[in-house]
């Protein structure tokens, strides 16, 4: 006896059960056409020996399986599977709520609250100016611009667009009565803006400092030497008399300071004094001019000329004294004569 059978997924499934073979041979075959009244995008077979049932399933591409679509089965259904398809139907829409409620921003769930108010006919007037204030939001600004940064706390608060608040007598309130201040508020801080274009021009953040002579020509100089009163040391801090000049070099000298004389100090000039003069109390003389010629009669002035050197400086004078001869009109005269 052919019979049908329908499991239900997120997707229209369709089982059909297309004949009962009374022999259990497989050389009997029988075609069959079946007409499928869903788009499928593929087909499974399967055959049961023990059964002798041969099954086929053609799976629809529908989206969405929902509640008025199992209705339309209804009548090929047992009550069992009626009523399980049925539960998990509304299982998946009531998760599927829970996961759009949670995507919506608090405003939007009062809004949502409101409306289900609204379709049941139990919404107050207050609710419904609620809603069309929430649905209307927008921003206002204060100590933000150019103009009132300077006397305002940088602050933003959340107001409405909505217009007729005034023309709905409703008590404000809750929410309803934050907003309504809140709208105020910004239109006092537009009165605030005006008044305040004196303060356009001004600098601010950093470039906004009160001028110091102090800083301007003393940045790297501490008011107090801090790094000395705070060290610990057994030395006495001799600047206020060795950098003072109100006291003599004798004085300061007797404190411990030590003095320059000509970039140097006392010991070194005593060290240059005993290397140029000694130490043995006697004043001795030294002239760099002396010591020159000194050295020139040591090594020429008194050496006695040889034979050779005379040939030498001789043969170098000839051609000199034949030069001046020659250039000589007196002598050369002389010569004539």
């Amino acid at each position: 006896m052919p019979h049908v059978l329908i499991h239900m997924n997120n997707k229209i499934l369709a089982l059909v059960v297309l004949l009962t073979i009374g022999t259990t041979t497989y050389t009997y075959a029988e075609e069959s056409t079946v007409q499928v009244p869903f788009i499928s995008h593929g087909q499974s077979c399967t055959f049961d020996e023990i059964a002798i049932e041969y099954q086929c399933v053609w799976q629809g591409i529908r989206d969405v399986f929902t509640i008025e679509d199992l209705k339309e089965f209804k009548s090929i259904l047992s009550n069992e599977i009626y009523d399980q398809e049925l539960a998990r139907l509304n299982e998946e829409a009531l998760a599927e709520i829970v996961i759009e409620q949670a995507k919506l921003t608090p405003n939007e769930v009062i809004i949502q609250e409101i409306e289900r108010k609204l379709n049941k006919g139990i919404a107050t007037a207050s609710d419904s100016v609620l809603m069309h204030l929430l649905q209307d939001l927008d921003t206002c600004q204060q100590g933000m611009d150019d103009r009132t940064v300077h006397i305002q706390t940088a602050r933003e608060f959340e107001i409405s667009g909505f217009k007729n608040l005034v023309a709905n007598n409703v008590k404000a309130d809750g929410l309803l009565g934050k907003i309504s201040l809140a709208i105020q508020e910004c239109k006092a801080q537009k009165v605030v803006y005006a008044q305040s274009v004196g303060y356009a021009n001004m600098e601010t953040g950093e470039d906004d400092r009160q001028f110091s002579l102090a800083d301007y020509y003393t940045y790297d100089v501490q008011a107090i030497p801090f790094d000395q009163y705070t060290r610990t040391t057994t030395e006495i801090d001799r600047s206020a008399i060795c950098d003072n000049n109100q006291f003599a070099n004798t004085q300061k000298t007797q404190f411990g300071c030590e003095v320059l004389y000509d970039g140097k100090t006392v010991a070194e000039i005593e060290r240059e004094n005993e290397l140029r003069f000694g130490t043995d109390g006697m004043i001795g003389y030294q002239s760099e001019t002396l010591d020159t010629y000194y050295k020139f009669l040591k090594t020429y002035g008194n050496l006695k000329a040889s034979d050779v050197d005379k040939e030498t400086q001789a043969a170098i004078a000839e051609p000199i004294s034949n030069a001046w001869k020659e250039d000589n009109l007196f002598y050369q005269s002389n010569l004539k004569d």
